[in-house]
């Protein structure tokens, strides 16, 4: 029993101590939005799993998996719609920088 229970034990700190490594890799994809009050939401999409924030001063960062993410910028009138692709590595930041939006 006790060889059960010190073995349960080591596989949960195993666990516990992968999960706090793969959190220390996460990605992102930042971004700013010019002019700066032009866009409503800035919406992050990679298969069925999307992100949706209000971009603070222009500017947007999601947190999200390695993989192919499309940003569809929701442009407030006068200006319009604006989608970019964004690959994104494990661990790294997708910078899309400054993204001009046009009336």
């Amino acid at each position: 029993m006790k060889k059960t229970i010190a073995t349960f034990i080591v596989i949960v700190i195993a666990v516990a101590s992968l999960h706090a490594v793969r959190v220390m890799q996460q990605s992102y994809i930042t971004g700013k939005v010019s002019p700066v009050d032009a866009a409503g939401v800035v919406v992050a999409i990679n298969g069925t799993d999307s992100i949706k924030i209000k971009p603070s001063d222009g500017g947007f960062s999601f947190i999200v998996a390695p993989g192919t993410w499309t940003i569809w910028i929701d442009a407030k009138r006068p200006y319009k719609s604006s989608v970019i692709d964004a690959n994104v590595t494990e661990g790294q930041t997708t910078r899309l920088g400054e993204i001009k939006l046009i009336q």
